[in-house]
């Protein structure tokens, strides 16, 4: 059937012969395609998944129109045809029409419409109609729903039914499921395969139904699709990685419309080609897929090149946060903080912080215990940022405990108590920290909390600083620096010292200046002593602005104020 428009003739012709779901999409496409709104096109493709059509042309049109969803609609003639269609007694209008008026394509959601269209459908003979009732009833009546798919399976020989009937018989759930499968239905294939892999990491126990999910997918079940990309892309259940057995699936799975495998191909390829990762995020972004506007957001909302990116980054995370996936709210609040984007209502970060840690995210009770501690977008509430962090901690975060350490160092909440804040550093630099590791290495270091012990205290440094400290790194150039606790070894304190002092670490820049000084290490160079004491000072180093009082009383202006930053009190997050 050609895919050129049709005319009106000739239209009516085709809709009086359709006999097939793609013949419908043929038709559903001749109607939209003149479309300069966008949820046309994404209409179009979510009514599609699973059958090969026009979906690269629907995702460009949808991405050109995009910021025209106040054009006029086409769908809605769409809904006039089938319509047209399911009065002649078209099975297939019947059931289409039952789908949108459930899921709300090109319609608004209309359950009771939907079923009726189910009810039409089943009553002219259509099996899969008759399931669809089925399913519909079931959260009411499941005796009722149990008769219906027993009538499509038995009666009709629709085995597929038997997928969702195993659902209601616990008892017979495999059975069913072999039935379903021995129908050759995609849908009972992949799920009856992916119930079964989740449990097996062993390939050769793995295979039979691995080799039923490829069976699956051939048929065109996208999610299977999908699935063999993920398995071949993380070399899940024993399989050996494969990337290019990967990429073929879910490009497979792509081509289907399926937005799970735009979401997994487009995160991987923003490091390798961010322009390509992004047009793939933007179309599972479109089609409303909360992971993919997360992930979109969070990229351009950091690493746009524009504030335009930025900007629309906002945007997706806003639009994921709304649909309550729980990664983006935090997400959205800390860019909103952050003027990325304008606030659309009064304290809205706020509020988003709110919501999040109510539902019991630990990053959001983390993120709002901030706000208590810094008293800006809410009033200074030391005992509730306390609360918070704890909460955060007793799910295992790592952050969050790391913070409630700090609320026990500098008793912000609650006594202080040098032994609990010990503690609390100890789990979280156990969890990955960094900021908990470099803060332990100075409890050893100095018995805060803890005995003195060096050797504990140079590990938990070494940690932090291989992983970029700054201030890890210049504690530890001081170690050697000082043979405190090790041989001193003026060539191993340089070393970490430069590292420190190219992230402008003012203990780092100190303490390489002194080096500079003394020429330990490096060729003595009091100009260059000088410049990087004068750097740390400028940081608000104390020592470092007395050691330019001392040598210099007599300093010229452009040195006269370096330390005016000296008296300034640094929180551990600064």
């Amino acid at each position: 059937m050609s895919l050129l428009k049709f005319t009106m003739t000739s239209l009516e012709l085709i809709m009086n012969k359709v006999s097939s779901d793609q013949e419908l999409d043929l038709i559903v496409w001749s109607l939209i395609q003149g479309s300069s709104n966008a949820m046309d096109f994404l209409d179009y493709l979510r009514h599609t998944l699973n059958r090969p059509g026009q979906q690269e042309e629907a995702f460009q049109a949808a991405t050109r129109f995009w910021s025209n969803k106040n054009a006029p609609r086409h769908f809605d003639k769409a809904v006039a045809a089938l319509e047209e269609m399911a009065q002649e007694g078209n099975e297939n209008a019947m059931f289409h029409l039952g789908r949108w008026y459930r899921l709300g394509y090109g319609v608004a959601v209309d359950a009771d419409k939907g079923l009726a269209w189910y009810r039409k459908g089943a009553e002219a003979g259509s099996s899969r109609c008759l399931i669809n009732v089925a399913r519909c009833v079931a959260k009411d009546d499941v005796p009722t729903a149990i008769a219906l798919f027993r009538k499509a399976a038995v009666e009709m020989g629709d085995l597929s039914a038997h997928c969702f009937w195993a659902d209601f018989d616990k008892e017979d759930h495999d059975q069913h499921m072999q039935l379903a499968v021995s129908f050759g239905d995609p849908f009972s294939m992949y799920s009856l395969a992916h119930e079964r892999l989740k449990k097996l990491n062993d390939a050769d126990a793995a295979e039979p139904w691995l080799d039923m999910l490829k069976s699956a997918a051939q048929k065109g079940e996208s999610y299977a699709c999908t699935q063999l990309g993920q398995i071949y892309r993380d070399g899940h259940h024993g399989i050996a990685k494969d990337h290019e057995v990967s990429l073929y699936w879910l490009k497979k799975a792509m081509a289907l419309g399926n937005e799970a495998a735009y979401v997994i191909l487009g995160r991987d390829l923003l490091a390798k080609d961010e322009n390509l990762g992004i047009n793939y995020l933007k179309r599972a972004a479109m089609l409303n897929d909360a992971f993919a506007q997360s992930i979109l957001g969070h990229h351009q909302t950091w690493y746009g090149k524009c504030r335009e990116d930025q900007l629309e980054g906002v945007v997706w995370l806003r639009a994921s946060a709304q649909q309550g996936f729980k990664y983006a709210i935090n997400k959205l609040a800390e860019a909103l903080q952050n003027d990325r984007g304008p606030e659309i209502e009064k304290n809205e970060a706020l509020i988003w912080l709110q919501k999040g840690a109510s539902l019991g995210m630990a990053d959001c009770q983390s993120s709002l215990g901030i706000a208590y501690i810094k008293g800006e977008i809410i009033d200074r509430d030391e005992e509730k940022a306390h609360n918070l962090f704890h909460l955060a901690s007793l799910q295992g975060d790592a952050w969050g405990t790391y913070l409630l350490a700090l609320t026990y160092e500098n008793g912000h909440g609650t006594a202080k108590d040098l032994v609990q804040a010990f503690k609390c550093f100890k789990m979280s630099a156990e969890k990955g920290e960094l900021k908990a590791a470099h803060k332990l290495g100075l409890a050893y270091l100095w018995a805060e909390g803890v005995e003195e012990d060096i050797p504990a205290a140079a590990k938990w440094l070494k940690t932090a600083a291989s992983a970029g400290h700054a201030d890890s790194q210049a504690y530890l150039g001081m170690l050697f620096s000082y043979g405190h606790g090790v041989e001193e070894n003026a060539d191993i304190a340089l070393y970490w010292l430069q590292l420190s002092a190219k992230q402008e670490s003012a203990i780092g820049l100190r303490e390489l200046a002194k080096l500079y000084e003394d020429g330990e290490g490096v060729e003595a160079d009091m100009a260059e002593a000088i410049k990087l004491m004068a750097k740390a000072a400028s940081l608000g180093d104390e020592r470092a602005k007395t050691w330019i009082d001392k040598k210099y009383p007599n300093k010229p202006d452009w040195l006269k104020g370096l330390g005016s930053l000296s008296d300034k009190k640094f929180s551990d997050d600064e």
